[in-house]
């Protein structure tokens, strides 16, 4: 049997809510592998969230008979795992086992490998990395960079290992059997939000490339049927791994138009991972840069560079609730900002000049490492193949702190390629947010008497300290908790403007004047009156009512979505994609 070009392995961790589109998308795998039989080997591992349906690798090698085999059925695999129906897609061992099958039974080498990982995730943070629910575990990304390596390394590196170890008898066999044995060709991330260099740098020594998303991935996942198309029909076997990698990109992107209409935004990019240590570096020396504008508090320099940072922080792309931001967006932002106040500064402050420097080194870099970089929808609009963790507080950097401080990019920077003054991003992040772009607790001036100082409570300044919980015979002049016939917040007088039971309560009172959530027939909002806005059932409620003029949501024949067509054609500024560079659609 002649070697196939590729051998290409989707591992779907679907025991959650993506059950069902994983299931989809392994038939579109099924349907792709009937054009491409002699030139790749297609395997699937799909574990699903039904107790019926069991954990199943599928060999879809020989399209006139796929294959589909319980997990638990497998026989003589590599790591001992429990045999049970529904298998922990989280345990390293599935993975590894699953791998054996695909590339150590008899016929199954191929010239080339690609590893795609489809499941919840959230970049570098442990939590949630292929989630199983019906073992209740993830995965950690230290564990999934040793599984991949384990897969890549060679026999003789295993044979070292083991001897180092001093395994015996069946450990030393099955920890010296040889899988793939070099790196992959692809590594893709069908996951959410792994597009970035703290994750790219675990996995830089086991992949020539890689593909992941900056941004949030669909529920559906990658779109199968056009990434694996064109190497299933042969136009890219035998091309680089970096040309399929950028084909898988450009393929998906262009598949996702369809869906920017109803709000979907997604991006995906291919890198160069031999070029990945030097991004990293060349981003270590931006902080570095960084870090320096913010050794003194008092300077023209510090003053300057918070509002520089915040002003591009703020712009820029951002990804995972702004946790995360665009590289490439960061570095054009600070740098237009800096060259501007450098023009007006002049030779006065040399290290707005050092910062256009060091992020025009970045972006040069980032250039390099990106084969190509794709998104669709307004969303991700300025994307540009690769994010970092850039919180907005100190505290979302702490709730992260432990998980990124243990990513090696993190240790690396300070502990292994660099000198001791060396510093990296997470100490730029732990300056920044820690000190520069937050104040300290300060005592309040020790000449104020106590009536004159300030009691900050929703916003509302108060001059008297018997505004606030005031006892019992200050209480009726209480404007808030208070019991008095002038309590304006959560009294029970007359005139209680909100959350009271008098007559003319304005807000979550049952009086009839009520103006938001109580019964009276002219309450506006989540009342029953006639005349209720919003939620109600009168004839004239606008939202969420029955009546015949109901505008969204309601049962009346004027109901705007009764009347809704289809949404077809509608150009919009949401309705955008768009690439790093025009994509490459030559087979060399």
């Amino acid at each position: 049997m002649p070697q196939k070009e590729w051998t290409v392995m989707i591992y779907m961790s679907g025991d959650n809510n993506l059950a069902v589109d994983m299931a989809y998308a392994m038939e579109q795998i099924r349907e792709v592998a009937k054009i491409g039989a002699k030139r790749l080997d297609l395997f699937v591992y799909y574990d699903g969230n039904s107790p019926e349906i069991p954990t199943v690798y599928c060999d879809f090698s020989n399209p006139d008979d796929p294959k589909y085999f319980r997990s638990c059925m497998v026989p003589d695999k590599l790591y001992p795992v429990p045999a049970k129906l529904n298998e922990n897609a989280a345990d390293r061992r599935s993975v590894l086992n699953f791998v054996d099958w695909c590339v150590n039974r008899p016929g199954q080498r191929s010239k080339r490998h690609a590893l795609i990982f489809s499941g919840h995730s959230l970049g570098f943070e442990d939590r949630g990395l292929f989630r199983d629910e019906s073992s209740g575990r993830s995965m950690k990304i230290s564990d999934l960079f040793f599984l991949i390596q384990r897969i890549v390394l060679p026999k003789p590196t295993l044979e070292e290992i083991a001897a180092t170890e001093k395994l015996k008898g069946e450990e030393l066999e099955r920890e010296t059997t040889e899988l793939i044995g070099r790196p992959l060709d692809i590594l893709g991330f069908d996951s959410c939000v792994m597009g970035m260099l703290e994750v790219g740098y675990q996995f830089s020594d086991v992949t020539e490339t890689m593909i992941a998303s900056e941004g949030s991935v669909p529920s559906a996942g990658w779109t199968y049927a056009k990434i694996l198309g064109g190497l299933a029909a042969g136009r890219f076997c035998r091309s680089s791994a970096k040309k399929v990698a950028e084909h898988f990109v450009k393929e998906f992107i262009s598949s996702q138009d369809r869906y920017t209409v109803g709000g979907v935004s997604v991006d995906m990019a291919a890198w160069d991972m031999s070029r990945f240590r030097d991004l990293a570096d060349a981003l270590d020396g931006l902080a570095q840069v960084l870090i320096e504008c913010f050794r003194n508090e008092d300077s023209r320099i510090y003053r300057l560079m918070e509002r520089v940072v915040l002003q591009a922080h703020w712009k820029c792309q951002s990804y995972m609730l702004d946790q995360n931001v665009d590289l490439g967006d960061l570095c054009e932002l600070l740098k237009a900002e800096v060259e501007m106040w450098a023009d007006d500064l002049g030779s006065d402050e040399p290290l707005l000049r050092e910062v256009a420097h060091v992020c025009d080194n970045v972006l040069a870099i980032l250039r390099k490492t990106v084969i190509l970089s794709g998104f669709s929808g307004g969303g991700y609009q300025y994307s540009n193949g690769v994010s970092v963790f850039f919180p907005w507080s100190w505290n979302a950097y702490l709730v992260s702190q432990k998980n990124y401080e243990s990513t090696w990019y993190a240790k690396d920077s300070k502990n292994n390629n660099f000198a001791a003054r060396w510093l990296g991003w997470a100490d730029f992040l732990k300056l920044y947010l820690g000190k520069v772009a937050r104040r300290s607790s300060a005592p309040l001036s020790d000449g104020a008497s106590s009536g004159e100082k300030y009691r900050y409570l929703s916003g509302i300044r108060f001059a008297d300290e018997d505004s606030i919980g005031g006892d019992a015979e200050t209480a009726v002049s209480s404007r808030l908790g208070g019991s008095g016939s002038s309590t304006k917040l959560g009294g029970s007088g007359s005139s209680t403007k909100l959350g009271g039971s008098g007559s003319s309560t304005k807000l979550g009172g049952s009086g009839s004047s009520t103006k938001l959530g109580g019964s009276g027939s002219s309450t506006k909002l989540g009342g029953s009156g006639s005349s209720t806005k919003l939620g109600g059932s009168g004839s004239s409620t606008k939202l969420g009512g029955s009546g015949s003029s109901t505008k969204l949501g309601g049962l009346a024949a004027d109901s705007f979505f009764t009347t809704l067509r289809l949404f077809k054609n509608i150009e919009s500024d949401w309705n955008i994609s768009g690439f790093s560079k025009r994509p490459d659609d030559s087979d060399a």
